[in-house]
C-alpha cells in the first residue's frame, strides 16, 4: 500500500474561510474555520490563514496547499485579479505570498472549479470522466472536468454557466447581459419570482413560514413549503427547474458529460427542482446524451470547495 498523502485546502468565502486537511481519497481529516475580514489588507488575511492552518496537528505532513476563491483568477501564476466577495483583493499575488510564508507548493483556482473537483472526488468518487458541476446559490457558477482534468479555457474563465443567455430580452444581469440563466435560478431572482407569483396565487404554507410577509421569501422557505405539499411552492420550483433544464439540455448536447452535479443552497430543493429539470432535459436533449448522464444533487455542498481546493495538486 502506498503511503497516505495529505493536502491542505482553503476555501475563501466572503463570510468565512474554511480550512481542511484532506487525504488522498478526498476525505477530510481535520478542519477549522476563520472569519473573513473583508476590510483587512490581503497580506494580513493571508498571514492569518497561514497562522490558523499551521495549528492543525497534521499540518507538518502537508506537502501542498490549494486555495479556492471567487472571482477572476489567473490559475497560471496564482494571482487574484478581482474577487467580488473581497473588495480589497485586486491583483493580489496569492500564490507567491502564501508560498513565501509556508515554504510549500501552492495552487490557486476559481471556487467554481474547486467545487467541481470536490464533486468529482466526493459525489462521483473519482469515477466520472466528463463532469459538469453547477453551483446554485446567490449566483450561478460552473466547473468543467473533461477526461478527469479541470478545463479552464484560454483565459482561465471557462465554466461561467450562470451567464449563458436563455432569454435574449430578459432581465438585466449584474454581468451586464440580459436573460442569463442566473436571472432565473439565482436565489434572489427565485425569491422575486415567487413574490410576483403569490400576487395571483394563494399559499397558506408560505404565509405561515413568512408570518404573512412575502418580503421574507427565500429558496429555503419555498423548499419547506413544497415539502408540505404546497401547490404554489411546487409551481415556483417547477418554473425554476424548467429554466435550469433548458440550460442543462444545451450542456448535454454540447458537452455530452457523464455526470452533472448540482450543489449550493438552491439545490437543497431536491426533487422539487430536479424532477422538472429532468423532464425538460428529456424533452430537449439527444436521447443518447440523456441516457449516459447522471444528474446528482450533491450530498457534500458545504465541503466541496475546501476538498476541491485541497485536491488541486492531485487533479
Amino acid at each position: 500500500m502506498s503511503k497516505q498523502q495529505f493536502y491542505l485546502g482553503i476555501d475563501m468565502g466572503g463570510t468565512n474561510i474554511k480550512i481542511a486537511i484532506v487525504n488522498s481519497s478526498g476525505s477530510v481529516v481535520e478542519e477549522t474555520v476563520l472569519e473573513t475580514d473583508i476590510k483587512a489588507k490581503p497580506a494580513d488575511v493571508i498571514k492569518s490563514i497561514v497562522s490558523k492552518s499551521s495549528k492543525l496537528k497534521n499540518y507538518h505532513k502537508v506537502k501542498s496547499i490549494g486555495i479556492g476563491i471567487a472571482g477572476d483568477i489567473n490559475f497560471l501564476d496564482g494571482s487574484v485579479r478581482f474577487s467580488p466577495n473581497l473588495p480589497m483583493w485586486k491583483n493580489v499575488a496569492l500564490k507567491g505570498i502564501t508560498e513565501k510564508l509556508t515554504k510549500k507548493k501552492v495552487f490557486v483556482d476559481n471556487d467554481a472549479n474547486t467545487a467541481a473537483i470536490g464533486a468529482f472526488w466526493l459525489d462521483a468518487k473519482g469515477k466520472a470522466v466528463n463532469l459538469v458541476c453547477v453551483t446554485l446559490g446567490t449566483g450561478v457558477g460552473g466547473g468543467l472536468i473533461f477526461d478527469k482534468k479541470v478545463y479552464r479555457g484560454s483565459s482561465y474563465t471557462a465554466g461561467e454557466i450562470g451567464h449563458i443567455t436563455i432569454e435574449p430580452h430578459g432581465i438585466k444581469c449584474k454581468c451586464g447581459n440580459r436573460g442569463c440563466i442566473e436571472t432565473f435560478v439565482g436565489a434572489k431572482y427565485i425569491s422575486e419570482y415567487a413574490k410576483q407569483y403569490l400576487k395571483k396565487n394563494k399559499s397558506a404554507a408560505i404565509n405561515k413560514l413568512t408570518n404573512g410577509s412575502h418580503c421574507g421569501i427565500t429558496p429555503k422557505i419555498l423548499s419547506m413549503a413544497a415539502a408540505e405539499g404546497d401547490k404554489a411552492a411546487i409551481a415556483v420550483w417547477k418554473y425554476v427547474g424548467e429554466k435550469l433544464g433548458i440550460l442543462l439540455a444545451d450542456v448535454l448536447n454540447f458537452i455530452n458529460p457523464d455526470t452533472i452535479v448540482l450543489c449550493g443552497g438552491v439545490s437543497l430543493a431536491g426533487k422539487y427542482l430536479v424532477e422538472p429539470v429532468k423532464r425538460e432535459i428529456k424533452s430537449r436533449a439527444f436521447a443518447s446524451a440523456v441516457k449516459e448522464c447522471k444528474i446528482i444533487v450533491s450530498k457534500y455542498t458545504s465541503k466541496l470547495g475546501v476538498v476541491g481546493a485541497a485536491m488541486l495538486p492531485k487533479q
